[in-house]
């Protein structure tokens, strides 16, 4: 017992001894982070009243260098975000606000059940905002080595807000976005709007200012008025192959391609491309994508976010689209497993991305090269019974 008292005893001196050395490089980079502020006319009354009163935060440090040890399925993702809760409380929104939505649907060119979407799904319609302190979670990640360039410019733009705004320090979440949307300082200083006119742009209290600054964001990096984000088809044949291809809409319709609906694909005043996505490969659900995906992408680089939007602003519309409870909620994918066919995938030559472990476009389309060169079905999915030949 007396040995480990021992122990413990060393152990948390030098603990204490890491966090007083790293408490000093933290106020030896604030001091000289103080001095770029001030070239960047950031100031003194501003640095003074807010960073220097910066702490360094553990927290954060351990919640960036967290992985998730699983990558959900399909089918486990979009029930997670497609919940009845907020189908339901989307459609109340619009009925309550419709008055308001449509003169900012009119304005940014932006369907309102995208906007409930996007709200719903960032912060479950406000009530899920984040509760640190963003002025020391940027501190924090701006002093840290790993990603010091990115963060340092998201600091120093809300050093810059909170000069040009008048507003307190916000809270959000530990990697610093914050209010209804989740922006980021840089995104809020670029795009966000006082749309409630009291000559402030404050999207963490004003409801009017965040749908509003969330709709003008869209509308500035691509959103095509009058498109749809895309819809869920039927394919015939082996049309699977052409999985992550971009083709004209007419090519499609030519190829056999039909509406889950019973409709008629009409391609006048369509995208003129669409692109096939099968995210559970070749016997599940097929899409086809248009340009207004690549927008919400821009917002999360995730295919499976970007349809999750897409499914659930039409639910939120009343539309015809993707029945989510009939998806089939298959095993989540380890970031080891998927690291391990990285690998492979890299040393035949088929992938030249980062061993990440993350299922993006790029394993997608390595994968489907591969499946292809050894004469398997070419649908760029990773099912359990390949994962099983890349383990062999």
């Amino acid at each position: 017992m007396k040995k480990m008292n021992h122990y413990f005893v060393v152990f948390c001196m030098l603990f204490c001894a890491f966090e007083a050395i790293a408490a000093t490089d933290f106020d030896s980079w604030k001091a000289s982070f103080y001095k770029k502020a001030q070239k960047q006319n950031i100031s003194n009354e501003v640095l003074d009243k807010y960073f220097v009163k910066t702490t360094f935060l553990p927290d954060v440090i351990e919640s960036d260098r967290k992985q998730p040890e699983f990558t959900l399925s399909f089918g486990n993702y979009m029930q997670r975000i497609v919940s009845d809760f907020r189908i339901k409380k989307g459609r109340e929104f619009l009925k309550e606000h419709r008055k308001f939505l449509q003169k900012i649907e009119s304005k940014y060119g932006v369907p309102a059940h995208y906007l409930v979407a996007f709200w719903a799904t960032e912060t479950n319609f406000g009530e899920i905002k984040g509760k640190t302190d963003i002025l020391n979670a940027l501190a924090t990640l701006s002093f840290d080595e790993r990603r010091s360039e990115f963060f340092s410019e998201q600091l120093m733009t809300l050093l810059k807000i909170l000069q040009k705004e008048k507003i307190d320090s916000p809270v959000g979440s530990w990697a610093g976005a914050f209010g209804h949307f989740q922006f980021m300082p840089t995104t809020f200083y670029q795009y966000a709007v006082d749309e409630d006119g009291n000559g402030q742009r404050d999207i963490l209290n004003s409801f009017e200012d965040a749908i509003g600054s969330a709709a003008n964001y869209l509308n500035k990096i691509g959103w095509k008025r009058g498109q749809s984000w895309g819809r869920e088809v039927i394919l015939s044949g082996n049309l699977y192959l052409k999985a992550g291809e971009k083709h004209p809409l007419s090519d499609w319709v030519k190829w056999g391609v039909k509406r889950t609906d019973g409709k008629i694909y009409n391609p006048v005043d369509l995208p003129s491309k669409a692109e096939l996505l099968l995210p559970e490969g070749m016997n599940g659900p097929a899409f086809l994508v248009y340009e207004n995906f690549d927008v919400i992408k821009r917002w999360n680089k995730s295919d499976f976010y970007a349809l999750a939007i897409g499914v659930l602003a039409d639910k939120i519309a009343q539309k015809h689209t993707l029945d989510v409870k009939s998806l089939k909620v298959l095993p989540n994918l380890s970031k080891d497993d998927v690291k391990a066919v990285q690998q492979v995938l890299k040393k035949e030559k088929f992938y030249d991305g980062n061993i990440d472990g993350i299922m993006g476009s790029g394993t997608r389309k390595a994968l489907k090269k591969y499946q292809t060169a050894h004469k398997l079905p070419a649908d760029g999915f990773l099912s359990k019974e390949l994962l099983e030949i890349f383990k062999k």
